[in-house]
C-alpha cells in the first residue's frame, strides 16, 4: 500500500514536469518560427529598399545628364555617391534591423527550451521526494519508532540516544543534545523575564 502510494506521487509530479517540458518546447518552436518569419520578412525589405535606392541613383543620374548634359562633374559625382551610399545605408539598416529582432526571437526560444527542461528535472525531483516523504511517512521500512527499532534488533544505542532526545548533527558528525525552543542563555538555562 505505500509503495503503491509512493509510486503514484512519483508518477504525477514526473507527468506534470514533462507536460510543462511539452509547453515549453511548443513555446521555443513558435519562436523559432518567428525568428524564420522575421529574418525572411527583414530580406524583402532589403531587398525593397536596394530596389528605391537603385531607382534614385537611376533618377538622379537620368536628371543631371539632362539638365547639364554632363554626368561626369565632380558636383553631380560627389551628390551621386552621396545617394548611394546613403541608399545602401537603408539597405544595411533594414538587414540589422531584422536581424537583431531575429536574435531576440532565437534567444527566447533558447530560454523557454530550458525553462522545459528545468521544468522536467524539477518534476522528477518533486517526484522522488514526495514518493520517498509519503512512502517514509506512512511507516516505510526504515519510518521505525524507537519501539520499533529496538524489537527489531536494531542498534539498540541509537535507539537510546533517540529516547534520551538526542539528535544526529550532520554537522558536527556526532550526537547532540536536541535544543529546546524554549530560550535559554550560553550556559543552557531558561531564560526569565
Amino acid at each position: 500500500m505505500q509503495l503503491a502510494v509512493a509510486a503514484v506521487m512519483f508518477v504525477g509530479s514526473a507527468y506534470k514536469g514533462a507536460q510543462k517540458k511539452k509547453l515549453k518546447e511548443k513555446e521555443a518552436q513558435a519562436y523559432i518560427e518567428a525568428r524564420d518569419r522575421r529574418m525572411a520578412a527583414a530580406t524583402r525589405e532589403a531587398a525593397e529598399a536596394r530596389r528605391e535606392k537603385e531607382f534614385m541613383y537611376s533618377r538622379a543620374l537620368a536628371s543631371s545628364g539632362k539638365q547639364s548634359g554632363k554626368t561626369s562633374e565632380p558636383g553631380i559625382a560627389t551628390l551621386l555617391a552621396d545617394l548611394n551610399a546613403e541608399g545602401e545605408y537603408h539597405v544595411m539598416s533594414r538587414i540589422w534591423a531584422g536581424q537583431n529582432e531575429a536574435e531576440g526571437l532565437a534567444f527566447r526560444a533558447e530560454a523557454a527550451r530550458r525553462e522545459g527542461e528545468a521544468a522536467y528535472m524539477s518534476g522528477l525531483i518533486n517526484g522522488v521526494t514526495s514518493a520517498v516523504s509519503s512512502y517514509y511517512g506512512m511507516g516505510g521500512s526504515q519510518g521505525l519508532t524507537t519501539q520499533d527499532q529496538m524489537s527489531r534488533g536494531l542498534d539498540a544505542a541509537k535507539a537510546e540516544r533517540l529516547e534520551m532526545g538526542q539528535v544526529w548533527s550532520s554537522k558536527a558528525k556526532a550526537w547532540v543534545p536536541k535544543i529546546p525552543s524554549a530560550r535559554v542563555d550560553f550556559q543552557g538555562r531558561p531564560i526569565t523575564y
